[in-house]
């Protein structure tokens, strides 16, 4: 389970995952990988078996640093996505109503065209077909409210699904998944959607806090979504990056944070690969 936390979150899972197979441990080992936002981009290349070739991008002077920085938009906000932003951070509750709301302001935004995001997760996954059935992303509708969890059996592109996963209101999308708007899969009372996996024998979640994402403040408590899943005997195992005060989607956090992410994966690999063993 790979959780959201906008552009620094991205860099740091892909960090971690690139720490991890450098201490023997992969991702390949799941049978089941799904993802949240940020993690949506790092599950769907760790499912096209992609970062193993992204791992000398990975490197503080290879391109990568720069595509995911050219994809954080640059240009002040206009008024349609500070109210988007900021319908978000005023919720207090993860009813129905509250997301209807945010959806609202989402669908109302006038954002960036999502195609540059479309593009490098095209790049990320080598094409545009689904990277492998294991795979599977979370959003939500912008209309009902809905979470909705994406998969190779809805026949759409991967880009279109890991994008609509992303689509943070005032920043991305939202984009069309058939007849439904969607926006950013943690845009609920989860951000990691940990139920999903009720009754697996094993989950490794890695998320960005033990607490939620950081752009609303919907309650969201990952330590009993853990204690859901494990009283339906599923064994968990939670990482937490908890990166302290820093704003999630600047280009100026991306290098450092592919560093942090690396020597975190390196100090937690033993405990994983006892986790997995």
């Amino acid at each position: 389970m790979l959780g959201g936390g906008g552009e620094y979150f991205i860099a740091w899972l892909l960090g971690f995952a690139h720490g991890l197979r450098s201490m023997g441990v992969s991702y390949d080992l799941a049978d089941l990988i799904v993802g949240t936002s940020a993690g949506a981009i790092v599950g769907s290349a760790a499912a096209a078996d992609r970062l193993g070739l992204l791992r000398d991008d990975i490197d503080l002077s290879g391109q990568f640093p720069k595509l995911l920085a050219d994809l954080i938009p640059t240009s002040a906000s206009n008024p349609s996505q500070v109210r988007a932003r900021e319908l978000a951070e005023a919720a207090r509750d993860s009813s129905v109503a509250t997301i209807q709301s945010i959806g609202r302001g989402a669908m109302a935004a006038r954002n960036p065209p999502v195609r540059n995001l479309q593009l490098m997760i095209d790049i990320l996954n080598l094409g545009r077909s689904w990277p492998n059935p294991r795979f599977h992303a979370t959003t939500t509708d912008c209309y009902t409210g809905e979470r909705l969890v994406l998969s190779q059996s809805n026949n759409i592109p991967i880009s279109h699904a890991v994008c609509a996963s992303v689509s943070l209101p005032g920043v991305f999308g939202p984009t069309w998944i058939g007849d439904r708007l969607c926006m950013d899969g943690a845009m609920c009372s989860t951000s990691t959607h940990v139920d999903l996996i009720a009754g697996a024998k094993r989950a490794l979640v890695v998320a960005l806090t033990d607490k939620g994402p950081r752009f609303s403040n919907i309650p969201n408590d990952i330590e009993e979504e853990l204690k859901y899943v494990e009283a339906a005997g599923t064994k968990t195992l939670l990482i937490a990056a908890d990166p302290g005060k820093v704003d999630l989607l600047s280009p100026a956090e991306i290098e450092p944070t592919l560093k942090a992410g690396l020597d975190r994966a390196v100090r937690e690999a033993d405990r994983v690969k006892a986790f997995w063993a």
